[in-house]
């Protein structure tokens, strides 16, 4: 049997995909809708309007496709949206696009670095949001190794800066620990004393890593950036695609004999948590994989 040519769709046509296949759009026609110049403004509106990001569904998926075909397309113009999207994506809780977002942005460049920058320094972002664009930094020493320095140079602000939260200082802390940043290895194993000092105090305190963390990671031959580098566009993937429907039904079919026969889902590409539309746990209304 031939694969569609969706080559042979107009822009309209695609459109209509893109709000109606939900997360079962064929890699071929999420391809088709990167290629086009002329699909880039709707995806670019799609992924930085709130509204879009509280549509029902199955309009709702629009939001993720969009932002994964923006940072597959790449390029300065995909910039302010995925920063949208950043922010969209954070307020409501939608873990589809913050776990890969860090990867996303990372491979689109440079181009994101005044931007991300911006939003790691500005307190009134809050701490999860300004997590992402740390790592989003990362991200981009990963392919653009001349910007390593400057990058590094960023999150290491963050973390060394005593007026900061102490949990923007532990995720940027983190960082460097994940990328084995060995000039600043002596602050994190300070940093990782004093938090270890104040679990002690206060019960309630979380800490963010202790010493042997420390030590371990740069006795570590291999820094942990796996999560950094995924490939968010094995979202389209056929297996990937069959997987989330087999979730979706289990899910549906709730505590009975689905639960007991129930496995985890495989990690990676689009299997994450639950989808959660408009800053909201569902029900399950996306684990319907027939949209009814």
């Amino acid at each position: 049997m031939q694969p569609f040519d969706y080559a042979s769709l107009d822009d309209e046509r695609l459109a209509d995909l893109l709000f109606m296949a939900e997360d079962r759009l064929e890699l071929a026609a999420a391809l088709e809708m990167a290629r086009r110049d002329s699909m880039q403004p709707l995806l670019a509106q799609v992924a930085s309007d709130k509204q879009s990001w509280l549509a029902e569904l199955p309009e709702w998926w629009a939001v993720v496709h969009a932002t994964y075909l923006l940072g597959y397309r790449g390029g300065e113009e995909v910039v302010l949206p995925l920063l949208s999207a950043l922010r969209w994506a954070d307020a409501f809780d939608c873990d589809w696009v913050t776990e890969l977002l860090p990867a996303i942005m990372g491979k689109v460049g440079p181009a994101m670095i005044p931007g991300l920058t911006a939003v790691a320094r500005d307190v009134a972002a809050g701490w999860s949001a300004r997590d992402l664009a740390l790592k989003g930094l990362a991200a981009v020493s990963l392919s653009h190794a001349e910007s390593t320095e400057h990058v590094f140079r960023i999150i290491g602000e963050r973390f060394m800066d005593e007026s900061e939260e102490r949990l923007l200082r532990q995720l940027a802390g983190q960082i460097l620990l994940d990328f084995r940043r060995e000039n600043y290895r002596m602050a994190l194993i300070k940093f990782a004393r004093e938090d270890m000092g104040f679990g002690d105090l206060e019960g309630w305190y979380s800490m963010g890593f202790d010493p042997e963390e420390v030590d371990w990671a740069f006795h570590s031959p291999q820094p942990e950036i796996w999560h950094y580098q995924e490939d968010w566009m094995r979202f389209y993937d056929p297996g990937e695609v069959q997987r989330r429907q087999k979730r979706w039904a289990r899910e549906r079919l709730g505590p009975g004999r689905a639960a007991r026969n129930a496995r985890p889902a495989p990690g990676g590409g689009g299997q994450l948590v639950h989808l959660r539309p408009n800053g909201k746990k569902p029900e399950t209304p996306a684990a319907d994989p027939e949209g009814e």
